[in-house]
């Protein structure tokens, strides 16, 4: 069977090198990548990922994760593509970084809309392919769901106060499907990055981080619940 990873929130930076290290190192084949940006995914991020994994199957789906009554419609025609292939790995990067000169500058409908990013949109996700993925335990495969996280949900910033806030509802979102999945094989877990992504970082540039995470799922339900990844 195909060996699948489904990458929600694609785009440059950790994304992309997410995409291509797990299909160049991890043995994944077909990689789905899912963003709002579609023209930006076929002329950028899929030539990106096919370059650093030759051979590897790539497919693009439009994904506006704000929008969470069009998430069903985009799980379907996920399923039609990935039909008869095992979806090993679930990758969750999306996100939305909005600052404010002022903690309570942020309105309510910002809030709101950070809050169906990051974790209604992903709820619906998870409650479509969990079930899916605790049937791969047992198949020498590395059935996951991570998620891209922070330092926020316990070192909040208020200038970034919505994502603060939504962030530490998405960890708590994690630890708990944790508890409740690592019995039956599946690893869900946070990979948070403490502190700004560049690629002159030691720890934290896009490649390091995805090396980072392939590394983290190849180690299974026994890595734990988080790798947490600090800034030099």
């Amino acid at each position: 069977m195909t060996r699948t990873l489904l990458l929600f929130g694609a785009g440059p930076g950790i994304g992309t090198h997410v995409a291509s290290t797990f299909a160049s190192q991890g043995g994944i084949e077909h990689v789905v990548l899912l963003g709002r940006n579609q023209d930006r995914l076929t002329s950028d991020d899929a030539p990106f990922v096919q370059e650093a994994a030759p051979g590897v199957k790539v497919s693009i789906v439009r994904a506006d994760l704000s929008d969470v009554d069009s998430v069903p419609n985009v799980l379907e025609e996920v399923d039609a593509l990935t039909k008869g292939e095992d979806v090993e790995v679930v990758y969750y990067n999306a996100a939305r970084i909005q600052p404010t000169a002022a903690a309570l500058d942020v309105g309510v409908g910002e809030i709101e809309e950070d809050l169906r990013i990051q974790v209604l949109s992903l709820h619906l996700i998870t409650q479509h392919y969990l079930p899916l993925l605790t049937t791969l335990s047992s198949n020498s495969l590395k059935p996951a769901l991570l998620v891209t996280s922070s330092h926020l949900p316990w070192d909040p910033i208020p200038q970034l106060l919505s994502l603060s806030l939504v962030k530490a509802a998405q960890r708590t979102q994690i630890l708990a499907l944790n508890r409740a999945y690592t019995a039956q094989g599946v690893h869900c877990a946070l990979i948070s990055v403490q502190g700004v992504v560049d690629p002159k970082n030691k720890v934290l540039s896009p490649k390091v981080i995805a090396e980072r995470a392939l590394e983290f799922w190849q180690g299974g339900v026994e890595g734990g619940a988080e790798v947490n990844l600090v800034e030099e």
